[in-house]
């Protein structure tokens, strides 16, 4: 059986959790359940930091901004929430992973004060090996011999950042990154790309994508924290390929274990 992580002093942090979910009980902010839990730990003579800051820079370039609750013996990161269920979305725990990854810390904790009583889930982080996987099979019959040029310069930006940043963080840091990382290649690159949303032959409305518009021939869609792409993501390339004219576009899945990039055609 393998030993808990810092299993004495997690032991520690619960009660002390407990403790300020019981003398404040129901009804508060975050705020409140945050200056609470602080002024338990510093009773204490327990290390904590309050609120701590941490920029990400690119090429010169803040492209994100982690803040995270508490880190608490500058070991364990705690994540708090008032949420009025007692289950944790997949969002909670992907948002204190970009954090043990931001500050490298191996353990953080979930906390809810917001249901019958406080709950606490261990979240582990440990850097996996980057392996890599690619499948352009879907796309080659489609390009000519720019788009290739184009497609090995976009992938190795992202192989690039995957070697540079690993696995764990935000898609929205990734996706700035690669459009960073891209222009630098010398490639136009545009975010926040127009995409005409049609009814047959009548444009209803220009929707805002968060896909990158690469080149005014290639789509790249940035995913992470995900085992695979999901068909919502392949199906709505295939969408905006057609209803721009395009060839080919790209997904990038920084994933769990796994740094994937897909071909995706229009057909």
């Amino acid at each position: 059986m393998t030993a808990l992580r810092y299993r004495e002093l997690t032991y520690r942090l619960r009660g002390l959790i407990f403790e300020t979910r019981k003398k404040l009980k129901t009804g508060w902010s975050e705020e409140i359940y945050h200056q609470g839990l602080v002024q338990l730990l510093q009773e204490q003579d327990i290390p904590v930091e309050f609120k701590p800051r941490k920029a990400i820079i690119h090429r010169g370039v803040e492209v994100h901004l982690f803040e995270c609750d508490l880190i608490v013996w500058d070991l364990i990161i705690l994540e708090l929430k008032v949420l009025p269920f007692t289950t944790f979305a997949p969002a909670h725990y992907a948002q204190l992973i970009h954090y043990l990854k931001c500050w490298g810390k191996d353990l953080g904790l979930l906390v809810n004060f917001g249901s019958t009583r406080a709950q606490i889930e261990r979240v582990v982080w440990d850097e996996p090996v980057l392996e890599i996987y690619q499948n352009h099979d879907p796309i080659i019959p489609y390009m000519d011999d720019k788009d290739r040029v184009y497609l090995r310069q976009v992938c190795q930006s992202i192989l690039d950042i995957g070697r540079k940043y690993g696995l764990g963080y935000p898609e929205t840091m990734y996706r700035k990154i690669a459009e960073i990382e891209i222009r630098h290649r010398g490639l136009n690159c545009q975010a926040g790309v127009q995409i005409p949303a049609k009814l047959g032959d009548q444009i209803l409305a220009q929707y805002t994508s968060d896909h990158l518009f690469i080149e005014n021939s290639c789509l790249l869609n940035i995913r992470s924290l995900l085992d695979f792409p999901t068909q919502y993501d392949f199906a709505r390339i295939k969408t905006y390929l057609n209803n721009l004219g395009l060839k080919f576009g790209l997904i990038a899945n920084f994933g769990k274990k796994q740094l994937q990039i897909y071909g995706v055609s229009p057909e």
